[in-house]
């Protein structure tokens, strides 16, 4: 039987061997250990099949790790941290990582997660399943969003931009050196191109578009 070979890329010593002790049980799992990125140069050509890295691996975090991993063998890469925040799990798995999990898992969570990597699952919690699920979904409305902007000319895109930041008629009109009257037309143009109701909702479409937040907009 094909023995799995995990890496353990942990500063804490006492952590690596917690995990080695663990998985030494299952009999199928050999266990190669790093406490830092020097450490990973004294692995062969064929490297580990998947390799556990601590988020704040140093010296210069999980991400550079698994790059280095990544340009050197053929290994899945699973990177975990107590309590992950969703936004840090996010931009582990869009640097490349096969999975995500939470340090506090089960015994039987991690061998479970162990084994369903090598079989090309992801290494992901429900919770934050679902997550990189409504995110995704998130990103593909923003993408539509920041289509339908596109029917706006650049005056008008740009006056929204200032609707969006809370600018009354009056001052928007001052900075752009133009009338009133002129950027009420606009205001108007946007809304019918958009096939919004009010400059609130404009001002939402235009945040939902660039992707920040839920800032107060000005009457």
């Amino acid at each position: 039987m094909k023995r799995i070979r995990v890496l353990v890329a942990d500063p804490v010593r006492i952590f690596r061997a917690g995990v080695r002790n663990l998985l030494r049980r299952e009999h199928d799992f050999e266990v190669i250990e790093a406490a830092q990125l020097s450490d990973l140069e004294a692995l062969t050509d064929d490297g580990p099949d998947i390799a556990l890295i601590d988020l704040q691996f140093p010296p210069f975090g999980a991400v550079t790790a698994l790059n280095w991993l990544r340009n050197r063998c053929d290994s899945c890469s699973i990177v975990w941290s107590l309590k992950p925040s969703p936004d840090v799990v996010l931009d582990v798995l869009s640097a490349g990582a096969d999975g995500y999990l939470n340090k506090e898992i089960s015994r039987a969570g991690l061998v479970r997660s162990l084994r369903g990597a090598i079989q090309g699952e992801a290494a992901l919690s429900r919770e934050l399943t679902m997550f990189v699920v409504e995110e995704l979904r998130g990103l593909e409305q923003r993408d539509r969003t920041r289509e339908r902007i596109y029917l706006l000319s650049g005056r008008e895109r740009e006056i929204l931009y200032y609707v969006a930041q809370g600018l009354r008629n009056r001052q928007i009109a001052a900075t752009l050196a133009i009338s009133e009257y002129t950027v009420k037309r606009h205001i108007q143009n946007i809304l019918g191109k958009l096939d919004l109701a009010s400059r609130v909702a404009a001002a939402e479409f235009y945040r939902e578009a660039v992707g920040g937040g839920r800032a107060a907009v000005g009457a």
